[in-house]
């Protein structure tokens, strides 16, 4: 559309030319991403316009765009998350146990990167093997802790060199941020895995995954997560789903006489 008009004309637009135009994309079969995308750029400059008292009002507000398919969340496979835990990948210093810790964490309890970001110290009860997450709204629950996540968490708060109650700390001996966090989890999902985004939060999906994968109850794994609803953790139902079709198609019943 911008290429028809000068800059004085964009200004102009009205919301049912908008309109018009999503729909002429829509019976050329354009998909909804490039539409949006499309509508995206002029939203930019309807912005930019507006900014500078061009126009004072945005024609795109009233318009309804076709909805976008909803992807998968990306998952890391059972085979390496293994391999990262059982290869020799994290160095031997505290910062390697740090590292450890907090990859296992994010993978065998699915908590949220902000949430690991302001655990403390005294958030882990070694005597009951558990860990006390405060969710989202400052909602608090209770994770298990595997035995050797325990042991390495344990192991790299007494060999760190600065104390404090933060159970994570950077290399520097400050408090944690996002992208420190991101840059650590990018680093060793790289190391064993071929996706194209590795995020701490794609170790919480993992971790949903893989448990309903081995027969988890939805409702089990929403707990741990802190879903307020089942409708958030249904998502990765879809995964199972798929691995399920997975297992039927290779299956006897497959070969079975017609």
């Amino acid at each position: 559309m911008a290429e028809h008009y000068e800059e004085e004309d964009l200004c102009q637009i009205k919301g049912d030319w908008i309109r018009s135009w999503v729909v002429s994309m829509m019976k050329q079969g354009k998909s909804p991403s490039t539409i949006h995308r499309k509508v995206s750029s002029y939203r930019t400059f309807s912005k930019y316009a507006r900014r500078k008292g061009i126009m004072t009002s945005n024609p795109v507000e009233s318009v309804i765009l076709p909805k976008l398919k909803k992807g998968l969340p990306e998952v890391v496979p059972e085979h390496a998350m293994r391999d990262l835990f059982h290869e020799d990948i994290f160095a031997s210093d505290w910062k390697g146990r740090r590292d450890r810790s907090m990859m296992a964490l994010l993978y065998e309890t699915g908590i949220r990167l902000s949430e690991l970001i302001a655990l403390k110290v005294s958030d882990v009860d070694g005597g009951r093997k558990l860990l006390k997450v405060w969710g989202k709204g400052s909602k608090e629950r209770l994770v298990p802790l595997m035995p050797h996540t325990l042991e390495s968490i344990m192991m790299h708060v007494m060999d760190r060199p600065v104390g404090g109650d933060e159970l994570f700390v950077t290399d520097a001996g400050k408090s944690l941020y996002p992208s420190f966090v991101y840059r650590r989890v990018n680093y060793y999902l790289s190391e064993v895995s071929t996706l194209q985004k590795c995020s701490p939060h794609v170790l919480r999906h993992t971790f949903a995954t893989h448990l309903l994968n081995r027969g988890a109850e939805l409702a089990a794994v929403k707990e741990l997560l802190g879903h307020a609803s089942l409708a958030s953790t249904q998502i990765y139902t879809h995964h199972t789903t798929a691995k399920l079709k997975e297992f039927h198609l290779a299956s006897p019943l497959d070969k079975r006489p017609k």
